[in-house]
């Protein structure tokens, strides 16, 4: 389905989009970002028949992140961006495309098999009538989402928000009677987005860098090269000197790499200089005493 390019400023106005329904259908109110599924909120979703019209205002809230929010991991900044995908379902990133992963991966693990309808399956992977059964059986743990600390039944998914999806509120709902075979869903805006969130970071990797080297020159009169400088005299420079002054070494200017134990010394081979000079004179010394 092509997606249609709606655009609303102060020269088209708020935008609206108006459609029929030749049968019974449930029309899902998102942004951009989320996909339909089981946990979606019920009031993001009209359930159309063909007995009234339905008309539906909106209000739209955008989210602005700053541009070193990329720097920081997700887990840090609490939120995901959409081409950040460690999903196997979408191509990208969502709140409830996470929410549609970790169901899959629950069915997996119960049943040994997913739904017919999940996104991006193998067919191997798909239910037969076995499986169809084990997935009714469960359906109280895979329909219903819960929180980490909840002891009712359910399914917890660690999802990440995303980081650019907008908020949609809803402010008010009209239904008519309908005399015509097609039913007509209106869907508006009520005023043009007037509220924008913004995601700022607070303190980044040069904001703590710059905060350690001003603590440091404060209390110690040091710097971060200060400790730089320490741990170069502390261990590297000992290593370096010690290479530098290895051919100072006498053995090693003779030898080289070689070990006192690799030397084979034959003691036989050995002679010892014979000092004749002390000899001599503790000859004269003797002759002296005896005289």
């Amino acid at each position: 389905m092509p997606k249609l390019e709606m655009i609303s400023n102060r020269t088209t106005g708020p935008g609206m989009i108006k459609f029929g329904a030749k049968l019974p259908v449930k029309v899902y109110v998102l942004n951009e970002e989320e996909v339909p599924s089981l946990t979606s909120h019920g009031s993001h979703v009209i359930s159309v028949s063909l007995e009234f019209n339905y008309r539906r205002q909106i209000t739209i809230r955008n989210i602005e992140n700053d541009v070193d929010a990329r720097m920081i991991v997700p887990e840090k900044r609490k939120c995901r961006y959409a081409d950040e995908n460690i999903l196997h379902v979408y191509p990208y990133y969502s709140y409830t495309a996470c929410t549609v992963q970790c169901r899959k991966n629950a069915q997996l693990r119960l049943c040994n098999c997913t739904n017919f309808f999940m996104p991006n399956t193998k067919e191997s992977d798909k239910c037969n009538r076995s499986g169809i059964i084990c997935l009714n059986d469960n359906v109280h743990l895979l329909s219903v989402l819960k929180a980490r600390w909840s002891s009712r039944p359910g399914l917890h998914c660690h999802c990440l928000p995303s980081c650019t999806e907008a908020e949609i509120s809803i402010v008010k709902d009209f239904k008519t009677p309908n005399f015509e075979k097609i039913a007509t869903v209106q869907i508006e805006l009520s005023a043009l987005p007037s509220e924008k969130y913004r995601r700022n970071v607070v303190r980044g990797v040069l904001d703590l860098v710059v905060s350690t080297g001003g603590t440091g020159g404060l209390f110690l009169g040091a710097s971060i090269l200060s400790f730089v400088e320490l741990l170069y005299i502390l261990l590297l420079r000992p290593f370096c000197d010690m290479y530098t002054r290895r051919n100072d070494d006498r053995w090693h200017r003779k030898y080289g790499n070689r070990r006192i134990e690799d030397n084979q010394f034959n003691r036989n081979n050995i002679k010892v200089p014979f000092k004749k000079s002390r000899r001599v004179s503790t000859q004269k010394n003797s002759s002296q005493r005896t005289k």
